[in-house]
């Protein structure tokens, strides 16, 4: 029995020393493997878009972050006040006539103002998720310009601004574009100009066809006070405010440059802007013509 015991433990000891040989041949073929494989261009090549594919998206999680919490931000302002005014009228406010309409009143404006900020904000979403889609086609600018100019006469009459319209032999001109997605450009290119634009100044659109590229360039030009040269690079940025606390004032929602580029940019083109600090500021954009 003993010797039996010995040669059972010699066998196991000897499976065991073959086992370890094989798992050391194993992973010095693997190793080897490995080695080789790593050397090679098409690994590496691999491993960099990888590596670049990583930082994008940690770049785009920083970047929701950052967008979560100003649109946070930006609805925790009317929303407080929201509820100071509704707050002060349950309280009892609300049985003086003098100071429940005037109280209504500004309450509307904040819920107005959230609502618009809502829906840049789904718009945006959409845009980049692919959820809105362009559908091009003849566009007539002169009776999209009377329109909108028409919606934002609130805007412009109370400041007494007044509109220059392009020359009367160009404004048959028909460009390849969006309708829904023009309009917005327009409108939200000239509110900016009036919310920014002193009383009693002038607001200019033009366009001109250049019949070489059979493109139409377009602009929009303000006698505001201009922006300074080291805000130009970030005005398209999302809630990103020259004068913060005026353009809150005015009721902006701070994605409407942010919404612009990102319409014109799903069309193939981009937007250009020029300022001089005192003297006003300038917007333009090319679009394709129609026959």
């Amino acid at each position: 029995m003993w010797a039996i015991g010995v040669v059972i433990l010699g066998i196991v000891a000897a499976a065991a020393t073959l086992w370890a040989f094989y798992e050391r041949k194993k992973h010095l073929r693997l190793e080897h493997s490995l080695r080789i494989t790593l050397g090679t261009p098409q690994w590496q090549s691999a491993l960099h878009a990888l590596l670049h594919r990583l930082k994008q998206q940690e770049a785009a999680t920083h970047a929701q972050q950052a967008f979560l919490s100003a649109l946070s931000h930006e609805l925790k302002t009317p929303l407080t006040i929201l509820l100071g005014y509704l707050d002060t009228l349950v309280q009892g406010a609300y049985k003086d006539p003098e100071v429940l309409r005037p109280f209504l009143a500004k309450a509307l404006a904040q819920v107005h103002r959230m609502n618009a900020l809502v829906q840049d904000t789904l718009l945006l979403a959409q845009i980049e998720s692919g959820g809105w889609s362009l559908q091009p086609e003849p566009t007539p600018l002169y009776p999209l310009l009377e329109e909108v100019w028409g919606e934002l006469e609130p805007l412009w009459g109370a400041k007494r601004i007044s509109l220059r319209w392009p020359p009367h032999h160009l404004q048959d001109l028909t460009v390849e574009a969006d309708p829904f997605a023009l309009r917005k450009v327009f409108k939200n290119l000239l509110e900016n100009a009036i919310l920014y634009s002193p009383e009693g100044t002038i607001i200019t659109v033009s366009w001109t066809y250049q019949s070489k590229d059979h493109r139409v360039t377009l602009s929009i030009h303000d006698e505001g006070m201009g922006i300074p040269p080291e805000h130009l690079p970030h005005i398209f940025d999302r809630f990103y405010r020259v004068d913060k606390s005026r353009s809150r004032q005015s009721g902006g929602t701070g994605l409407g440059l942010s919404i612009v580029k990102e319409l014109l940019e799903a069309h193939g083109e981009r937007i250009t802007v020029e300022s001089t600090v005192g003297r006003g500021t300038t917007f333009s954009f090319s679009l394709p013509a129609c026959a």
